[in-house]
């Protein structure tokens, strides 16, 4: 008995290199809200004596990929091809996000800039030496996005779409992603049978439809479904509802540190423990799921082994200070560590 359950656990482990092996051949576009994270470092030593807050003693900053441009930087450090889609604005933080687009090999022929459009910016104070945030400074534009802008961003998208192996709508609440373009990607998905995963917001919620994978967190299940994800019984109950609700082939709602959970139309349901050892930051673990699910089911996966092997991943980002793309070479590592 205990043979046998070893030579089943190394034919999963081998069934899992292999997909991450074809990660290479697969070409991923990604459709959001492109964002920059800037990571300030520094030491809390006192009190001011000007107001009762702290005194931040900043050591060092990073500029690191974030929203959609995260997941673009996921798919191409776990070896997939990706192109960016989505609107930046003519400003220092758009010219930094285009730069590191480009750095990391991604195609940003989908990347359209607007003058009146501001960059997207989280800038987080991290204090040593716990790691632990102070403040986020949010920079965004609240305004409607230029009409012309989103409508040259959708005849992209009908142009171009069918030649990828899948698309990742990484909505952000922040004006790219609309119900229009939305409806537009559930034509696509059902006419050229495209392969669409979404990582959803509540702005849209009541506009996804005919996709292949959605992804929300707990909250936002709840929040979408109308139930209060309190147990597994409502948790069911929500996840049943959002599959017909998004006439989705499958919901993965991820759980934090409770795991996730994946609802198929079939009526089959699965349940996935944390992957994760340590949870320093959730930030960013998100946009490796959708990454990760994209990857493996256009490289021909399960959506239960598309749900393993994101589960992975995202257990490597929150062990992560910050916003991180996980390697190629250390999700491996992880898989070759289960046998």
């Amino acid at each position: 008995m205990r043979v046998r359950r070893e030579r089943k656990l190394a034919s999963s482990v081998n069934r899992f290199l292999a997909l991450l092996e074809r990660f290479r051949r697969t070409r991923i576009l990604v459709v959001g809200d492109l964002m920059l994270d800037r990571f300030i470092f520094g030491e809390v030593e006192r009190i001011s004596p000007e107001a009762p807050v702290p005194v931040f003693r900043v050591t060092s900053e990073s500029f690191r990929l974030g929203g959609a441009a995260n997941v673009v930087h996921n798919i191409r450090t776990l070896g997939g091809r990706a192109t960016a889609c989505g609107v930046i604005g003519r400003d220092e933080g758009g010219k930094r996000l285009l730069r590191e687009l480009k750095l990391i090999g991604s195609s940003t022929a989908g990347v359209f800039s607007e003058s009146h459009f501001h960059t997207t910016q989280k800038s987080r104070l991290i204090a040593h030496p716990r790691h632990q945030q102070i403040v986020r400074l949010d920079r965004e534009d609240h305004r409607k996005m230029d009409q012309g802008v989103l409508r040259r961003l959708r005849r992209f998208l009908e142009r171009h779409a069918a030649r990828f192996d899948g698309v990742v709508i990484s909505d952000y609440g922040k004006g790219v992603i609309h119900p229009e373009l939305l409806k537009q990607v559930g034509d696509l998905a059902e006419r050229k049978d495209l392969l669409c995963v979404v990582d959803p917001k509540k702005e849209n919620f009541g506009c996804y439809r005919r996709l292949t994978l959605v992804t929300p967190n707990r909250e936002e299940a709840s929040e979408a479904s109308g139930i209060p994800i309190r147990d597994e019984t409502s948790l069911e109950e929500a996840g049943n509802k959002l599959l017909k609700m998004w006439q989705a082939k499958a919901v993965l709602i991820t759980r934090g540190q409770e795991g996730m959970s994946l609802f198929r139309q079939d009526g089959s349901n699965n349940y996935f423990p944390t992957a994760a050892r340590e949870v320093f930051d959730v930030t960013g673990a998100g946009d490796t799921v959708v990454a990760a699910c994209a990857l493996a089911l256009a490289g021909g996966s399960t959506f239960e082994e598309a749900a393993v092997i994101a589960n992975l991943a995202a257990g490597i980002v929150v062990g992560e200070v910050g916003t991180f793309a996980v390697p190629l070479g250390r999700l491996k590592k992880v898989i070759r560590g289960l046998g």
